[in-house]
């Protein structure tokens, strides 16, 4: 007997749907992910006779060893008696199942004739213990085998060096490096769904491809949350204590604004927003009108009433809400700290994130004895260097939340 014959003009699902109900008639407990697991196992397997479907039915269908019987009944009852070949006291040991490899991984009854049944499947096992196995030994070794990091060829003898060291054209050079290297951006989830594979029940799409297998939902159907961008926001301090590292900082600016849309503003005594002038397509042209309209550039810090004045407004305080912050800078704050502590607790409310960068900390001996920094830091999520090419590299893991 075939599968063709068993389902001849008969869709297989419903099937599946009636053998299914007609077990807890009987009072064998199928749940709806058995059903489900054996509509599926019957998509891949594909019995080719009534023995190998009463396993795979059994397999999928029966989880207690004491509703084997009524199992058995049922399913002699629906082939009408010849859907049971074997012997009662074979059907507690079942057959082994030959992989799709072409090898048995494990086998609980006899194999007498089995290679001269099936041909191009051989009965290879693990190997007892005390014998050697050469794929144990790469499985077992633990030492953990670490890759390098990939850099361009052009920039790998330039990945710890610090950026205060590094020529204007090696800075420029990393600024492209940065444009092609920011692929990834935070996400954040929506109220609408997707369908997916996996993920939570889809009730509504469950009972509606229900009504086609006799409202027996043989298959579960999965969605997720849709996720959309999340705003990214950053601040770059362009004071004096952090002239050589501004120009590189510059370079990523831009490439947040346009790669990700991000807004940028930059800082010394005072805030200004720079996402405009960044987008010009010429990045060398972009950063030196920046630089040139900035007019308190190398000048004092005043961290405090920067970021006060950017919550302050308006229209650039809504920019922050739900945003990753991104804020490069020493922490060398010329004003109350107190008055940094009460603007980063009001920006930590706002912002999803609040990541860090001080190139300062790449000191071995590094401590945030600063008082601006010290009240800064309980407020920051992630705290970064981003001194050198390698540690930048963190910085963008970071924003996207792969660290």
């Amino acid at each position: 007997m075939t599968t063709q014959t068993l389902f001849r003009g008969v869709d297989a699902a419903v099937f599946v749907a009636a053998l299914s109900d007609r077990l807890r008639m009987v009072g064998v407990d199928v749940g709806l992910s058995a059903t489900h697991r054996f509509a599926e196992c019957l998509a891949v397997i594909r019995p080719t006779d009534s023995s190998s479907m009463y396993w795979t039915a059994r397999t999928c269908l029966v989880s207690d060893p004491s509703q084997i019987e009524r199992f058995d009944a049922v399913f002699e009852a629906v082939f009408d008696g010849d859907g049971l070949p074997i012997r009662p006291k074979e059907r507690n040991t079942p057959k082994p199942t030959p992989n799709t490899r072409g090898t048995l991984l494990r086998h609980s009854g006899p194999t007498d004739g089995l290679a001269e049944a099936q041909g191009r499947f051989t009965t290879e096992f693990r190997p007892m213990v005390g014998e050697d196995d050469p794929s144990d030994s790469a499985v077992n070794d633990e030492s953990v085998t670490e890759l390098p990091e990939m850099f361009p060829a052009e920039l790998s003898a330039l990945a710890d060096e610090p950026f205060a060291s590094l020529s204007r054209a090696d800075l420029d050079q990393i600024g492209g490096w940065l444009a092609e290297s920011i692929s990834r951006f935070p996400n954040k989830p929506t109220r609408r769904f997707r369908s997916a594979h996996s993920g939570s029940v889809d009730l509504r799409r469950t009972v509606a491809a229900s009504r086609a297998t006799v409202a027996e939902p043989i298959r579960m159907m999965r969605r997720r949350q849709r996720l959309a961008p999340r705003r990214v926001v950053m601040v770059g301090d362009v004071s004096g204590s952090m002239q050589s590292f501004t120009r590189i900082y510059l370079h990523l600016m831009r490439a947040l604004v346009v790669k990700g849309d991000a807004e940028v503003f930059t800082f010394a005594t005072s805030l200004r927003r720079v996402t405009v002038q960044l987008r010009d397509r010429d990045p060398q042209a972009a950063i030196d009108r920046m630089s040139d309209e900035v007019e308190d550039r190398f000048s004092g810090t005043r961290i405090a009433e920067s970021l006060k004045e950017l919550l302050a407004s308006p229209v650039w305080s809504c920019r922050l809400r739900g945003a990753v912050v991104l804020i490069a800078s020493d922490g060398w704050e010329a004003g109350d700290p107190a008055e940094l502590e009460r603007a980063m607790r009001r920006l930590n409310r706002f912002a999803d994130r609040i990541i860090w960068i001080n190139p300062r900390s790449a000191e071995d001996d590094y401590q945030p004895s600063t008082a601006g920094m010290s009240a800064a830091l309980p407020f920051v999520d992630t705290f970064l260097s981003g001194h050198s090419l390698r540690s930048m590299r963190q910085v963008i893991d970071a924003l996207a939340g792969r660290l």
